[in-house]
């Protein structure tokens, strides 16, 4: 049995994790930090590939994740639920990403079902991972098959190569320094998760930058986000951030103008031109990282990418 080390315990790792342990290989996962302490702990983790490239990659990526996401939401205990999501958009906007879900599950909305002064959206039926359930679910897959955790900082990839035959680095923003990949970069993001409010509906304006806004309702709470900034490494919340945050979901749905607020968080998303799904030429080491604030969204479809490339070595 072949010997995998995997870099990174968000669900980018966990994912490959799974993917790999169960295909029959020998998976250990080095992190510094356990799942529950990532940036996906943070995420509101709706399915929606935001701020991520390539497109036709991604909108593949996405889709097949898609797929293992619906066979999931038929258990709850995985966390992961479908749900109703509109997209605000404008004409000229790319909205590719509807084009490869499954047929009867997107659809233009209606004029009544948008909020006042947007002239249109596409109202999709997506995928919900609640990641205080979705993560540890991941884990415990992971374990019960076999998988390994070592909590440890990982400086060079090189240095793993004695210890298994082959290593994927699913590190995240990490793979900055790791891969000296000076294209990484972060996407500061910040939620405030508050009470449910009857009636909320879950969407997201992601058109301008800048002016990131959405609403996501979980089956406890329900998270408002968000920030985008660019090259901000400030992972700590601000309470500046929570009241635009408050005050662009309000505009959204005015039933959220004073909701109960249960706490904020703050989390960088790790951002590349590109999405790195490849193997280092030359060596047997493999890149799954800067997924930009689509993690979930793409993090079947990347991990079996992955797979692919690693099974057409052999």
């Amino acid at each position: 049995m072949r010997r995998v080390i995997v870099v990174g315990a968000g669900v980018s790792g966990l994912t490959t994790a799974v993917t790999l342990q169960e295909a029959g290989y020998a998976v250990t996962i080095y992190t510094q930090d356990l799942p529950g302490a990532t940036t996906s702990a943070v995420a509101a983790a709706i399915w929606f590939p935001y701020a991520v490239a390539p497109v036709h990659a991604a909108n593949r990526w996405s889709a097949e994740s898609y797929r293992v996401f619906e066979q999931l939401a038929q258990t709850p205990a995985t966390g992961v639920s479908m749900t109703d999501f509109l997209v605000l958009t404008r004409p000229g906007l790319d909205n590719s990403w509807r084009e490869e879900l499954p047929e009867g599950t997107v659809r233009l909305a209606k004029a009544d079902e948008l909020p006042q002064g947007y002239e249109m959206g596409y109202l999709a039926k997506v995928p919900l991972a609640e990641t205080p359930v979705y993560l540890p679910y991941l884990q415990s897959r992971f374990m019960k098959a076999g998988g390994l955790f070592q909590q440890a900082t990982v400086h060079h990839l090189t240095d793993l190569a004695r210890e298994a035959d082959l290593i994927v680095n699913c590190a995240g923003l990490g793979a900055r320094e790791l891969c000296q990949d000076e294209s990484v970069y972060p996407i500061r993001g910040q939620v405030v998760k508050v009470e449910n409010v009857p009636g909320t509906r879950s969407m997201v304006d992601s058109m301008d930058k800048g002016k990131l806004s959405y609403v996501i309702q979980r089956g406890k709470d329900t998270i408002l986000g968000g920030t985008d900034y660019e090259h901000d490494y400030n992972s700590t919340t601000s309470p500046e951030d929570t009241q635009i945050i408050l005050r662009r979901c309000a505009q959204l749905q005015p039933s959220l103008t004073k909701p109960k607020l249960i706490n904020a968080a703050a989390g960088l998303r790790p951002k590349r031109p590109a999405i790195r799904c490849e193997q280092e030429p030359g060596q047997l080491i493999f890149h799954n990282y800067g997924h930009g604030g689509a993690g979930f969204t793409v993090s079947w479809g990347c991990a079996g990418e992955i797979l692919k490339i690693i099974l057409g070595l052999s």
